[in-house]
């Protein structure tokens, strides 16, 4: 086998952290952002500078042009109660001691966003906290990050996307996290399929003496396999921690070739092909781990975190894995969030009379459709796909479907969608449910009244969305026409 490289792409990308000559493409506007990641392992802000607008007189969509760090925080150990919730006061310090050493105070802040992921956002005070950190939340986008956002947060914030787009590579990001593990594929900077396992470093977690302190259910059942009878107060040596790292490491590395998991709750998201190391050009690191495999970090946290870095990058010598430098490790999963874009619907939309309306900080939900025959049996299926994506830990919370689909090519064709979107809905519960509908093609008003004998469902237009946005919906201008809609998108601007 071939060895591992790591490859850089040039200081240019390294951290986003130094000034640019020029902004390319057409100046909007600059805007400050803060990030703030709440995770399993650890808690940490970043602040950065955001040059928005649009990339050429070609792409009329503003994005973000050009991102500048302005500041890391220090890394917060996420702090837990003994029942395991999550603690408010020191992570209220770290955010303060965050803003002054940014030399920035809250009203400096033009948008952010708070997302809570992996284990942390299983506790049952995660939502509050996500309110709490956004007193603006107006401004702000405020998530309960799932596997599934944890894997497009992490391909994005690592450079894996862009590099992807920018050279036509077939990539792996892999996102080794605190207690979760997510691994997404990449093809031309679209992410194509995704998995998530239960592994993470502080499945198990020691003080300075290697004395047990915390021990998650994975961690309980890989200890148990191993033949260790290991509770919290006792010691953990160094063999231990290595044998259960690379024990957890060789099931993702079965996850990459087919295999099944050894129980079945170790998987939390399963990929949808086989094999996905087929045809894949090389591989990404982000999370916390990231930064052992990379060779970035030389302290220890009480944790699995330096003993899973070296097995992983033993797994990606043998597997022959060509590494790319990472743009970001522990803080690829949120660099900040740009309120960049306050658009118009279309005229062509449909508002109900119980409509609901204003919405704000809707997540979004992308869903793919074609004009191609049976319409209706593929749209239903394109629906239901889409919706039974959705992480467990978001469910019940309302949110919007983005439509895509080619160019418009007739009234009927509308009708066979909605009779497929019909029966899609008519198989779920209210409460998985979209709130809205959002076309990018101007039939909102079309569909909206086919189905609105059955659902009451708000459907506007000539909105362009994708799965890093999160909208909010205001009420209709003048006469139902058209409705303002503010997209406030997870920003990761090269």
């Amino acid at each position: 086998m071939k060895k591992a490289n790591i490859e850089s792409r040039g200081s240019k990308h390294q951290h986003h952290d130094h000034d640019h000559d020029r902004i390319r493409g057409e100046y909007l506007a600059t805007l400050t952002s803060v990030g703030i990641d709440i995770g399993s392992s650890t808690s940490h802000l970043m602040f950065s500078r955001l040059h928005v607008g649009f990339p050429s007189l070609h792409r009329r969509h503003p994005e973000v042009l050009e991102r500048r760090v302005l500041s890391r925080s220090a890394v917060l150990l996420t702090p837990f109660t003994q029942d395991w919730t999550i603690e408010l006061e020191p992570l209220k310090d770290l955010i303060r001691t965050g803003y002054e050493q940014a030399g920035l105070t809250p009203k400096d802040i033009d948008t952010g966003a708070v997302i809570i992921t992996g284990e942390a956002a299983r506790r049952s005070n995660a939502r509050r906290i996500a309110d709490l950190f956004s007193d603006e939340a107006g401004r702000f986008v405020c998530a309960t990050a799932g596997p599934r956002l944890e894997t497009v947060l992490g391909a994005h914030g690592s450079g894996a996307v862009h590099l992807s787009r920018e050279q036509g590579l077939n990539l792996m990001n892999i996102d080794v996290g605190g207690g979760t593990t997510k691994v997404g594929l990449i093809s031309k900077g679209r992410l194509i399929d995704a998995a998530a396992l239960n592994i993470g470093a502080r499945l198990v977690a020691f003080d300075e003496e290697g004395t047990l302190t915390r021990v998650e259910k994975a961690g309980r059942e890989f200890l148990d396999k191993l033949g260790y009878s290991i509770s919290i107060g006792d010691k953990i040596d160094g063999e231990v921690c290595a044998l259960l790292s690379h024990n957890m490491v060789e099931v993702l590395s079965g996850m990459l070739h087919g295999e099944e998991p050894p129980w079945t709750d170790l998987a939390i998201a399963r990929f949808s092909k086989a094999s996905p190391l087929e045809h894949i050009d090389g591989v990404i690191f982000s999370g916390g781990v990231a930064e052992y495999i990379y060779d970035r970090q030389p302290s220890t946290f009480g944790d699995l975190g330096a003993y899973m870095g070296k097995e992983i990058k033993k797994q990606a010598q043998e597997l022959g894995l060509q590494v790319f430098e990472a743009d970001e490790g522990l803080r690829a999963t949120v660099i900040g969030a740009s309120q960049y874009s306050m658009q118009m619907s279309g005229e062509t939309i449909y508002v109900p009379d119980t409509n609901g309306l204003p919405f704000r900080n809707l997540r979004v939900f992308p869903v793919s459709v074609s004009w191609q025959p049976p319409v209706a049996q593929g749209a239903e299926m394109a629906f239901l796909a889409s919706i039974r994506s959705i992480d467990p830990e978001v469910k019940g919370e309302p949110f919007a479907l983005a439509v895509a689909s080619p160019p418009f090519l007739g009234y009927g064709l509308a009708l066979e969608l909605a009779e497929g979107i019909r029966a899609a809905l008519e198989r779920l519960s209210p409460q998985e449910r979209p709130v809205a509908l959002v076309f990018g093609q101007n039939i909102g008003r079309v569909v909206g009244e086919s189905l609105a004998e059955r659902f009451k469902l708000l459907c506007i237009d000539e909105v362009s969305l994708s799965e890093l946005d999160f909208v909010d919906i205001g009420q209709p201008v003048s006469s139902d026409s058209c409705v303002p809609v503010v997209v406030k998108s997870l920003a990761f601007g090269v």
